[in-house]
């Protein structure tokens, strides 16, 4: 029996805060869809040899989607903090389910441009830019433990996935296979936004840590004229920017890896499934550095330990020029899973330090935006160069040298030990 009380929810005796029942619920959603775009490398090689397309004509597809998803996502995270995260999320979700549908239906590259760049690319950021920005909203303290708990959901889905969609591939197709996934994803999806919200307030609680008692807290949400004038303050800064850089670099770095360790496995006449292994692998590492990330960041510096992320997600890429050592491609796969891990887990503690309790939707999407730029540059450029000389050895030389530039830029951000908008609670009027 569930018993809802005024700061938390009861089962069986044990008191759990709803802010994790937030989380675990953005944990599944980030998993699931995240299942879908970080294991595209599994599709290259059966879609090239099933229509004859080369690897540059399928990763279009894949940077078209996270095109579309980096130039909407300052929208999805304006829209949000408008109108509400919840309301942006259903939309997305249906987007989501219906492009993953009609991906199962591609037999031309138009087709698949439309499904699973387009369609997908809108929905995949209505349905994930707000989740970050919800959990902010939910936790006035101890934030860094519940990001770490949601960020462990971007390793998980792939380390999970890979293997799965390797072994339904090689079963059903891969038109039977995004179907199976859409189905799947539609019953989970509708099931858990059921009892997703926006706020504490929605719920009718108040944020974890918050006790009935306080009339303030360090972390009280500010009073904002309207969201427009604290965006325009945000915007102003030039960790803004520089964040948004430092998450496309990091982004080109790791998505030539994501996309293409599998092809580089088979071209180096690795198997299937083997190669999948490779990406779960590698996926599975992450969990354990993007849940430590952000409290180590807390704790001990979040410029040190993010550079020092990026140098992880460099270095180790030099193993894999020639190499066709299946244990040197597993090897690989912990030491750049620590890196890809790290290398995103300290930004909501930045945007937090940097920019307090504001509405998150804004920095939350242009980060995005960086990120999905990236992602789309990575990921298609990978197979561009193989077509062209007919290997990966300028790519992951690409790799190394976004990493690395990613890394410089971190060390120009300044001192995360005050705010930069200190001047939000002069403005007295509330948002209603």
């Amino acid at each position: 029996m569930i018993k809802q009380i005024k700061q938390a929810i009861e089962i069986n005796g044990f008191s759990w805060h709803y802010a994790w029942i937030i989380v675990l619920i953005s944990s599944i959603i980030q998993t699931l869809a995240s299942s879908i775009r970080m294991t595209f490398g599994v599709l290259i090689t059966p879609l090239s040899e099933n229509f004859n397309w080369s690897q540059g004509d399928i990763t279009l597809a894949y940077a078209i989607s996270n095109i579309v998803t980096a130039l909407s996502a300052p929208l999805a995270g304006s829209l949000g903090d408008r109108f509400g995260e919840k309301k942006i999320m259903i939309i997305g979700s249906f987007l989501f389910i219906f492009g993953l549908i009609f991906t199962g239906y591609s037999k031309n590259l138009t087709t698949l441009y439309i499904s699973y760049g387009f369609i997908i690319g809108i929905g995949h950021s209505l349905l994930l830019v707000p989740l970050m920005p919800v959990i902010m909203k939910w936790f006035k303290k101890h934030l860094a433990l519940g990001i770490s708990v949601w960020m462990t959901s971007w390793g998980i889905g792939p380390a999970l996935s890979s293997p799965i969609i390797a072994a339904l591939l090689n079963k059903f197709g891969w038109q039977n296979t995004f179907w199976i996934i859409g189905i799947i994803f539609t019953v989970s999806i509708i099931y858990l936004l059921r009892y997703f919200y926006d706020t504490p307030e929605s719920k009718g609680i108040l944020a974890y840590c918050i006790s009935n008692n306080s009339e303030t807290s360090e972390n009280e949400e500010p009073a904002w004229k309207d969201i427009s004038e604290i965006q325009k303050l945000i915007r102003n800064t030039q960790e803004y920017w520089n964040m948004c850089s430092i998450h496309f670099l990091g982004c080109v770095g790791h998505s030539i890896i994501l996309i293409y360790i599998v092809p580089i496995a088979l071209f180096q006449n690795i198997t299937l499934i083997k190669a999948s292994i490779i990406l779960s692998l590698m996926s599975g590492t992450s969990i354990i550095s993007r849940f430590l990330t952000p409290l180590i960041c807390e704790k001990f510096g979040i410029r040190t330990f993010m550079s020092i992320s990026f140098l992880l997600q460099s270095i180790p890429v030099f193993l894999l020029f020639g190499t066709s050592n299946l244990w040197i491609f597993y090897f690989f796969a912990i030491i750049f899973g620590i890196g890809y891990g790290g290398e995103a887990g300290g930004f909501p503690i930045l945007n937090r330090r940097y920019f307090g309790n504001s509405p998150m939707g804004g920095p939350t999407g242009i980060q995005f935006l960086g990120g999905g730029l990236g992602m789309a540059l990575g990921g298609w450029i990978g197979g561009m160069l193989f077509d062209f000389y007919g290997n990966y050895d300028l790519s992951l030389l690409l790799s190394i040298c976004a990493s690395t530039a990613g890394m410089f830029s971190i060390l120009l951000l300044h001192n995360t030990s005050k705010t930069l908008i200190p001047q939000q609670k002069k403005l007295p009027t509330k948002i209603k």
